[in-house]
């Protein structure tokens, strides 16, 4: 009796697989699509009402805006304490398990809290003496050595990029001298003071707002 030739079935196409958030319908609407589009509605919105408000053209909008600054006051608050209290358990958590550089968590965990002390036993909070000579003892060396990294930071940068030629990375690297050469003591014997003005308006208004968008997230 002959042997029946095997069956061959088709080749199967393997699943996909999807990304989190994603639907497994193309064409439906996923969480992330819809809380990005609320998102960004939302923030329209209050850029327009913010608008109007600067702009005075209609007056009824103003207390809107009022109570949004008060949102966006206890937002920023909220959002520090959030940031404070994530670095804190970050750093406590690789000091308990040993981990690599935890002297350095050990230092930052220290510090933090002695600050937040001295600010707390002053009535004068913020402005007391002993806040403020922390921050003229530690924070104000510890950010001027910082900018002066930002030369050698820079260098590395823009040796990359003549390297690797990333696009955009031109006009970053463009930018950041000129903030840098701006930002210099003996730049305001050669720099016109247009330039020192734009400059100005740029770190507080885009560059501040990217700041505390970061600081947000």
């Amino acid at each position: 009796m002959a042997s029946l030739p095997p069956i061959i079935k088709p080749p199967t196409r393997p699943a996909t697989p999807s990304l989190p958030g994603s639907s497994p319908n193309p064409g439906e609407a996923t969480p992330v699509t819809t809380t990005t589009m609320a998102g960004l509605l939302t923030v329209l919105i209050c850029f327009i009402i913010v608008a109007l408000d600067r702009t005075k053209l209609i007056s009824a909008v103003h207390p809107l805006a009022t109570m949004l600054y008060h949102w966006f006051i206890l937002l920023s608050a909220f959002g520090i304490v959030l940031g404070v209290f994530n670095v804190f358990y970050h750093h406590l958590r690789r000091i308990v398990r040993g981990q690599a550089e935890w002297g350095l968590s050990l230092a930052l965990v220290t510090t933090g809290i002695a600050t937040l002390v001295a600010g707390l036993v002053q009535r004068a909070g913020v402005t007391g003496p002993l806040v403020q000579w922390i921050f003229d003892a530690f924070l104000a060396p510890g950010a001027a050595t910082l900018y002066a990294l930002i030369f050698f930071f820079m260098a590395a940068a823009l040796y990359r990029y003549l390297r690797i030629t990333a696009p955009g990375g031109a006009w970053m690297v463009a930018g950041a001298l000129s903030m840098l050469l701006v930002q210099m003591p003996a730049s305001a014997n050669f720099l016109p003071m247009a330039w020192a003005d734009a400059t100005a308006w740029l770190l507080q208004t885009p560059i501040m707002a990217t700041f505390r968008g970061a600081l947000l997230g």
